[in-house]
């Protein structure tokens, strides 16, 4: 369920709605922070410290969770703040870090619920690979609404906290961090859900202000399901990805 916090009513990029019985589509809503919503797929992109971090060894990355979630912070900063690389390159570098550290295919069964096992392994696997394709188009395309500019300013002037760790199991652990954007007053929490993916670490959830990205989108999704079914999903998802990966620098 979507929860206001500290006032403020927080809505994610896209929320499905009906438009009569059998009826529904995609249509944009207002974020909290193009800043914010922006890390849900990028990895806190606009979200770094200014201050440089040392880099951490692949031993260390492994084994701790802040140290691998910093190290990903840094990677997708680089990438933004690179002012010498064609935009369609940058994309492709920030696709290339989202697939290697976060866990495509548990949020992808995530936003389907319990409808994920009443579809066949070859409609998992189509929607794997679809779910990951409109989660990057939908980030990408925010970073160039937002425009890079001010993005990297952004960087510039925000203040991230790592408050802490928890393990909630020996594969499972949380990562918490507040982070201070110049626009906003109050520091926003966000934690990074994550689970040990063999020697290394990946992402599978992002909570924002309490607020679970995947919760949010497998809420809009089970509408649909419930009501149109499957392929009706997939059509829609389709149209939106190709949508707007036309807004894309090619």
């Amino acid at each position: 369920m979507v929860t206001a916090t500290r006032g403020r009513d927080v809505k994610m990029d896209f929320q499905i709605t009906e438009s009569g019985a059998h009826r529904a589509r995609l249509i944009p809503q207002a974020w909290v922070s193009s800043a914010v919503l922006l890390a849900a797929i990028c990895v806190a992109i606009l979200l770094a410290s200014a201050h440089a971090q040392m880099p951490a060894s692949a031993a260390v990355l492994a084994n701790d969770p802040t140290a691998m979630v910093k190290g990903v912070i840094d990677q997708a900063t680089a990438v933004v703040r690179d002012t010498q690389t064609p935009a369609a390159e940058r994309d492709k570098r920030l696709r290339e870090i989202a697939e290697a550290n976060f866990d495509f295919p548990d949020m992808a069964r995530t936003t389907l619920g319990y409808h994920w096992r009443q579809i066949t392994p070859a409609q998992q696997t189509e929607f794997v690979s679809l779910f990951t394709a409109f989660m990057e188009n939908v980030y990408l395309s925010k970073l160039q609404e937002y425009g890079v500019q001010k993005a990297r300013e952004s960087i510039n002037n925000a203040n991230v906290s790592f408050t802490g760790q928890q393990y909630d199991s020996a594969d499972f652990a949380e990562v918490h961090s507040t982070v201070l954007l110049k626009e906003h007053p109050q520091p926003i929490k966000v934690d990074y859900l994550v689970r040990r993916d063999g020697t290394s670490w990946k992402i599978y959830d992002l909570n924002i202000d309490a607020i679970s990205v995947m919760a949010n989108y497998r809420q809009q999704f089970n509408r649909v399901l419930n009501n149109d079914g499957y392929p009706v999903l997939v059509a829609m998802l389709q149209k939106k990805t190709k949508e707007l990966g036309s807004t894309l620098v090619q």
